[in-house]
């Protein structure tokens, strides 16, 4: 799902239409690592050791992310939801209706309204709906609802928030921090305009470690679809602008299709005229013809006496 409410505020974008252009996943993404790392803007990293790893989908009865995060971050809190835009506070269950984002529904960080595939979809605007270069194949689009479902009902995904996440490296990247800072946050009512290098935010994910063969079935599923190929595949920056679509053919006015299907009956009706009028004409011949003591047409039986007779 995108997490970027105004990109112009935040990620100095300035890709044209022109670079908008649409592309098969395939032809954007030479393997699974580069569509989950690529598309998300650095908010995932692939490996390969899948005991430190997350899974953005699972249908085990206990969730395989709780061992992961206590593996690496055992003093990490999941207890609460770290990431704040659609999100509850708490990870709470959900009731039966709970269908879409089933894996959380025990512990979710989303309730029933968010996790619905057309909400997912549509919930952060048109700039960044995932099928903006066409309607996506069932198996492509499961995998952006998987992504959406994990974004906004996982609390695990907490832990890697960009600004004020346990995960961050603050030491060795600067691209994080374990602080948030409100007076950074040009969302937040404390925001100071320039007093920060790094602006922040509550909703940003940085650098979470996704499983390989995850990213790579995505890809897979994807392979004959199309996607917006700004900037390498990244979701972000396809939202600065539409992306370049196949010319759509223009709609006929009503009015014009009234007049054509006018027309179409008028023709149907002339023809319909003319075949009744040349059968009647034609029954007229047969009739005289018959009055007059010289039929068209005779029995087969009299035909034959009459060849033999001669």
């Amino acid at each position: 799902m995108p997490r970027f409410l105004l990109t112009s505020l935040l990620l100095p974008l300035f890709a044209s239409a022109q670079d908008l252009q649409c592309k098969k996943f395939t032809q954007i993404y030479n393997d699974g690592t580069e569509l989950c790392e690529n598309m998300w803007g650095g908010a995932f990293k692939v490996v390969d050791n899948y005991s430190e790893a997350y899974t953005m989908w699972f249908f085990d009865k206990v969730n395989p992310n709780d061992g992961i995060s206590q593996g690496l971050h055992p003093t990490g809190d999941t207890s609460f939801c770290n990431l704040q835009f659609f999100h509850k506070g708490a990870p709470t269950p959900e009731g039966d209706n709970f269908t879409e984002c089933h894996p959380w529904k025990e512990a979710s960080c989303c309730n029933s309204n968010i996790a619905q595939a057309e909400a997912l979809r549509t919930g952060y605007g048109p700039e960044f709906e995932w099928d903006r270069c066409g309607k996506l194949s069932p198996a492509c689009e499961r995998f952006f609802v998987q992504e959406g479902c994990f974004y906004e009902c996982s609390p695990h995904i907490g832990l890697y928030r960009k600004w004020g996440g346990h995960a961050c490296d603050e030491a060795n990247d600067p691209g994080c921090s374990n602080t948030y800072n409100a007076t950074c946050d040009p969302f937040s009512p404390s925001y100071i305009q320039g007093a920060c290098i790094n602006e922040h935010n509550t909703w940003q994910v940085h650098q979470m470690p996704i499983r390989k063969d995850y990213c790579d079935s995505w890809l897979t599923a994807c392979a004959n679809d199309f996607f917006c190929a700004a900037n390498n595949g990244d979701y972000f920056s396809c939202a600065t602008s539409p992306p370049t679509l196949a010319p759509t053919p223009t709609p006929e006015p009503e009015k014009e299709k009234e007049e054509k299907l006018s027309r179409e009956l008028i023709a149907v009706i002339v023809v319909l005229g003319v075949l009744l009028v040349a059968s009647a004409a034609f029954l007229c011949v047969v009739y005289k013809k018959e009055k007059d003591g010289k039929p068209m047409f005779q029995p087969l039986n009299e035909g034959k006496s009459d060849k033999k007779n001669s």
